[in-house]
């Protein structure tokens, strides 16, 4: 990866970074809806895993193997967040899927047809970069409500530095027309991520899931 885009990449995680930092963690409400849409579109990683490794022919065995053994990190972890919701005394019942949500993860399978599988790694590593640089938020977690009821944020803040690092190795061997799209993918998805995050913490709540 060249020069220009590392300090591109960096910067981007860094505003990200000051995006997360800037949130209202500290309201309950906030926090189990942030958990709730986390839920809806963390049960699909798995999915999308699927769907990208499908488009891996022979000559992209160690794509599909990095992929396979990612599908197993990445499995059951929406129930983690459903549990820490639950924990905190709500019901993903209270919360409806935002349309902010639903554009985030829908977008993912449309670009897996779109570029046969590469640019889902650009979803792969916008996601576990921004939950790598989140041990800011975590701390805060942990002192508002206890480190049982932040266990998905806890677990990728220590588990995802190294699967970033994994991330970017995948993405330095695919030749440049792939890794365009797979960066192309990577700022797409911190901007629909701060729009979900965006609607949790300024718009959306349960007032809003509650309407008929």
């Amino acid at each position: 990866m060249g020069n220009k885009m590392t300090k591109k990449i960096q910067n981007e995680l860094h505003d990200s970074k000051e995006f997360l930092n800037a949130l209202n963690w500290e309201d309950k409400e906030k926090y189990a809806n942030f958990l709730a849409q986390t839920y809806y579109f963390v049960r699909h990683s798995t999915r999308l895993l699927c769907a990208a490794m499908a488009h891996f022919k022979d000559d992209r065995d160690t794509l599909f193997n990095r992929f396979k053994a990612h599908l197993q990190e990445e499995d059951a972890h929406e129930k983690i967040a459903l549990s820490d919701l639950k924990k905190l005394g709500y019901s993903i019942d209270d919360f409806e899927e935002s349309a902010f949500t639903r554009a985030f993860y829908e977008t993912q399978y449309y670009r897996i047809q779109e570029s046969k599988g590469i640019s889902l790694l650009g979803y792969i590593l916008y996601l576990e970069a921004i939950a790598s640089f989140s041990q800011d938020v975590g701390e805060r977690l942990y002192e508002c409500y206890g480190k049982s009821k932040s266990q998905f944020v806890k677990i990728h803040v220590e588990e995802d530095p190294e699967h970033v690092e994994k991330a970017f190795a995948s993405i330095d061997s695919l030749p440049e027309s792939e890794r365009n799209l797979v960066y192309r993918n990577f700022f797409d998805t911190s901007s629909l991520y701060k729009a979900v995050l965006n609607d949790v913490f300024f718009h959306g709540g349960l007032e809003f899931s509650m309407i008929a």
